[in-house]
């Protein structure tokens, strides 16, 4: 197997994990195919397109994750205040307790995999290593 599957599928167990817990804690609506839009929203909301540049998908695909979330009163669409044409995608009160209990959760499953990747060999701080690895590919990038 690759190191690019073996990350693929210890990230996909991760989210699982997340969906799983945040399920059984009481958000019975969670599912992971929204994680992007969570993943990359700025405190004050971001727009649309930035959303979409930063989880790598077409406009229209995160557009639909936004429309789906606003249903359930999870975010909502605002004027942007630097450019009232513009508008931005924000969390709702409903959204900034679902985005609270999901990285209570994550913190938990974060430990736990280093847990097992110390277990299994792996010396030093996973986190760090791959925030270096990424930084060192961004600023060597023309």
């Amino acid at each position: 197997m690759t190191l690019i599957a073996l990350q693929r599928r210890t990230a996909r167990l991760m989210i699982d994990e997340v969906t799983e817990r945040m399920h059984a804690t009481g958000y019975s609506w969670a599912p992971a195919r929204h994680f992007p839009v969570f993943e990359n929203i700025d405190p004050r909301g971001s727009r649309l397109t930035v959303l979409a540049a930063r989880a790598a998908m077409t406009h229209q695909a995160m557009a639909q994750l936004v429309g789906e979330l606003e249903e359930y009163d999870i975010v909502e669409r605002v004027p942007d205040p630097s450019d009232g044409r513009a508008r931005l995608v924000r969390l709702t009160d409903e959204g900034r307790e679902r985005v609270k209990a999901a990285l209570r959760h994550i913190v938990a499953i974060e430990a736990e995999w280093t847990q097992r990747w110390q277990r299994a060999g792996l010396r030093g701080d996973a986190r760090a290593a791959l925030e270096a690895a990424l930084e060192d590919m961004e600023s060597s990038e023309p």
